[in-house]
């Protein structure tokens, strides 16, 4: 399935983070509320939780086989 518009800015703030980043930093990137961004992160497929509470929640961008 296609990423939708959000999701591809969300992805595209990640990769601009460096590949690794917590939700409240990609949410100041895109200008987005933290909630929402967890939200689309958690239905990206090829995006990994690291672990965390909230805002400071970690996110790694992973390579899809």
């Amino acid at each position: 399935m296609a990423l939708k518009k959000r999701q591809k800015l969300i992805l595209a703030a990640l990769v601009e983070l460096g590949g690794e980043a917590t939700t409240r930093q990609i949410a100041k990137k895109v200008n987005l509320h933290v909630n929402g961004v967890s939200q689309s992160l958690s239905a990206i497929k090829g995006v990994e939780c690291l672990g965390g509470r909230g805002g400071e929640m970690t996110w790694k961008l992973i390579r899809v086989a």
